[in-house]
């Protein structure tokens, strides 16, 4: 993929109830602000959530994410859809994070689950949960901008294109982190089996599948 400047892969409003909506949000109306959180804010949480890997700091950062969308309503233009919109905020909020370089870390224990958080996870979910966080472990000792570009490579299955409209580069300065972030877990992983069995399908490249017929937005929900 060379540079030159092609069309957003990031979705557009399609229907006129969304641009009523993007439009009372960006006159500041209270119950369209209050409707972007609710319905955003599940999204923001998993989008932060895998690009920074469990923290203590989630809620403070999807909160961030969210005064920043608030103040720039008035400046979106509807190039890309809402949802897309405040992903590409929160990948940035999560991107500015990570350049602080001051991690805090929670239990693996207290760690959220995805069903019902009052009921104990059995003992296999709760290795591979660790194991997950060893390796986020591993991807905080790679750069930022590499580390946000193979998570959402990677893990999330979106494509080189996807990535460069998301986070501002350039298709060829995706690749590049993605080349250097698959070389640099590559090594991390070597001497750990778990891990390295953990991270080989994702070391593989192509991304992780999305479900048919989803764009970034539902790829990310």
């Amino acid at each position: 993929m060379d540079d030159q400047v092609t069309p957003s892969p990031l979705r557009r409003p399609e229907t006129e109830a969304e641009r009523r909506h993007a439009d009372a949000c960006r006159a500041g109306d209270r119950e369209a602000l209050d409707r972007f959180f609710r319905e955003h804010s599940g999204r923001v949480e998993r989008v932060i959530s895998r690009l920074i890997g469990p923290t203590p700091d989630l809620e403070d950062l999807v909160q961030a994410t969210f005064i920043e969308a608030m103040r720039s309503f008035p400046a979106y233009r509807g190039e890309a859809s809402v949802a897309s919109w405040v992903t590409r905020i929160a990948i940035h909020v999560a991107y500015h994070h990570l350049r602080k370089g001051v991690r805090r870390f929670v239990s693996l224990e207290l760690l959220p689950e995805e069903g019902d958080a009052s009921v104990p996870a059995p003992d296999g979910e709760l290795d591979t949960r660790r194991v997950t966080a060893r390796l986020h472990g591993l991807l905080d000792r790679i750069k930022p901008k590499k580390r946000i570009a193979f998570v959402l490579y990677a893990i999330e299955g979106y494509s080189v294109e996807e990535i460069a409209a998301y986070t501002g580069a350039s298709g060829t300065a995706v690749k590049s982190q993605l080349f250097f972030a698959r070389r640099e877990l590559q090594a991390l992983v070597k001497a750990d089996p778990v891990l390295a069995e953990r991270a080989a399908a994702l070391l593989r490249g192509g991304g992780a599948p999305r479900r048919a017929g989803t764009g970034p937005e539902e790829g990310l929900s």
